[in-house]
């Protein structure tokens, strides 16, 4: 699958295009490559694009006080960005790294708005899609707020367990909120457990 046909398919899954408002929104996405460690946006940049990531994965971080807090992860088949920044054409309060190669479509800000106002499909896209990023927000704050730290090692192994092969430790342990060791304790029992229930 290329990436444009990846692209099609994850648009269409909330609101399919004809065939003739594909040709033109797909005519506004372009390709990008990163390499391991390069930065899609960083702190302080306005971010000037919405991405589509076709292949690899990327981090969403902040740094505060010399440390970095993980607040998220991107990898095959989502939409990435920082979307506060893109939104509101403001500097960005966080940062998104690479932490593989990565294939990548984008799209600028001026295309997206005027794609948004020419078809009614490509605008209930955009809404929908903004939709499930507000019902993720509002469910992270949650987990963050109310969850204990196992409780949210297994949200995250019940929701997304193959990001567990996807991201070093040390940054879904930041994510959790908890130390490497812990992630660690806490990842050892659920594979013992796992074995013994297959047994």
């Amino acid at each position: 699958m290329t990436a444009y046909e990846h692209l099609h398919e994850r648009i269409d899954s909330l609101s399919p295009l004809s065939e003739s408002e594909w040709l033109d929104f797909s005519s506004r996405w372009h390709p990008h490559r990163f390499k391991k460690g390069d930065f899609m946006i960083e702190e302080g940049k306005v971010e000037k694009y919405f991405w589509f990531v076709h292949e690899g994965v990327l981090r969403a971080f902040f740094r505060r006080n010399g440390n970095e807090s993980i607040v998220g992860f991107t990898y095959e088949g989502d939409f990435s960005g920082a979307y506060d920044s893109f939104l509101d054409q403001k500097p960005s309060d966080w940062n998104i790294q690479a932490l593989s190669n990565v294939e990548a479509l984008r799209i600028s800000y001026q295309d997206l708005m005027e794609m948004y106002d020419a078809y009614k499909s490509v605008e209930r896209w955009g809404r929908m899609f903004n939709a499930r990023i507000l019902i993720g927000m509002g469910r992270r704050q949650v987990e963050v707020r109310d969850f204990s730290a196992e409780e949210r090692f297994d949200r995250l192994m019940q929701d997304s367990p193959h990001i567990f092969q996807k991201v070093p430790q040390k940054y879904l342990a930041s994510y959790l909120g908890m130390t490497p060791e812990t992630f660690s304790r806490m990842r050892k029992s659920t594979m013992k457990n796992s074995v013994v229930e297959r047994t």
